[in-house]
């Protein structure tokens, strides 16, 4: 089963994976997407709807100032992570989830993401391969010789960030212990932070994450060399695919946090593989661009944090 398990805000639905489900609490007319500028799932998506020429509202949810832990935004998507999409008032989470409904939806009239059912069944594969690296902890964790670029740096490095988060859910959790579907998600959320960093900050857990991505990577340069797609140059379909859209987004996450030099070389077909993905215009638009608008967003969060521990900012 592709789907991953996601959360509801119904207790009576919980478990159950949410795509296109209603919810009184979003937008009841229109596309809208819940995103954060940064996040890799969020730049799928937004590369995603780009490809295939869908005009979307954009609700940005800024995760440095802790958004995703509003109640408001809690009530629709309980799994307090990016990205969300509402489609007339009907909620999908999860990145494949997303993605499939767009496609599916979508892909046809506007002759993208379409494939054979061979190529499908090739496509979901390599799509799993990606969604399944910890791209979290390469993302935050401490390794070894990598410099990370502002404003990862070495902050996470002690698992600090993650337990600030693991502070604030719990004190969400009293706060809201009477509101039975917030309590619950909260609590759902500081253990999955819990284990997070637990696996960031065991001896030689990293090590062994940057080695399984290392294996994986040596995968997809195998099937780009030697794929039956390979002389068209994508990975799992002769037109570009879903497969792509995953993979691109992983590999600028990986060259942006240092990771290429531990992973692939400068001149291999990885590199050439990237290098056409980060070309397409969707991606520039759905991700490069958004980018840029993160990193302007996160310097006055940084600032407001450091200023506050400072004791030099108060909240009003």
């Amino acid at each position: 089963m592709r789907l991953k398990p996601v959360y509801v805000t119904d207790p009576n639905l919980v478990d159950t994976p949410l795509t296109e489900v209603p919810n009184q609490w979003a937008p009841q007319q229109g596309i809208h997407l819940y995103h954060f500028p940064l996040s890799l799932d969020s730049q799928k998506v937004r590369q995603g709807l780009d490809e295939l020429g869908i005009g979307w509202q954009s609700h940005p949810i800024l995760l440095p100032g802790h958004q995703q832990f509003s109640p408001s935004y809690v009530r629709i998507n309980s799994r307090c992570v990016v990205p969300t999409l509402v489609i007339d008032g009907k909620v999908t989470t999860d990145t494949i989830n997303i993605l499939d409904l767009l496609a599916t939806r979508f892909g046809t009239a506007n002759q993208c993401f379409e494939t054979s059912e061979e190529e499908k069944a090739l496509v979901n594969y390599w799509v799993d391969k990606a969604a399944g690296l910890f791209i979290e902890a390469l993302t935050y964790g401490h390794i070894d010789g990598v410099k990370k670029p502002f404003p990862i740096g070495n902050a996470s490095d002690s698992g600090r960030s993650h337990q600030d988060k693991v502070d604030l859910l719990s004190g969400l959790i009293e706060t809201y212990k009477k509101d039975p579907t917030l309590k619950a998600a909260y609590e759902k959320k500081r253990a999955v932070i819990e284990a997070t960093k637990e696996a960031m900050v065991a001896p030689g857990q990293m090590s062994a994450i940057v080695d399984s991505t290392r294996v994986e990577l040596e995968d997809l340069a195998h099937q780009l060399a030697s794929g039956q797609f390979a002389d068209g140059g994508w990975l799992a379909s002769d037109a570009f695919s879903l497969a792509d859209v995953q993979w691109g987004a992983v590999l600028y996450r990986l060259q942006w946090v240092g990771l290429q030099p531990l992973l692939w070389k400068d001149d291999s077909i990885i590199s050439a593989y990237a290098e056409k993905l980060f070309a397409k215009a969707s991606f520039q638009t759905g991700v490069v661009q958004w980018s840029k608008v993160g990193r302007k967003v996160i310097l006055p969060t940084i600032r407001y944090k450091l200023l506050k521990a400072l004791g030099l900012k108060r909240d009003t």
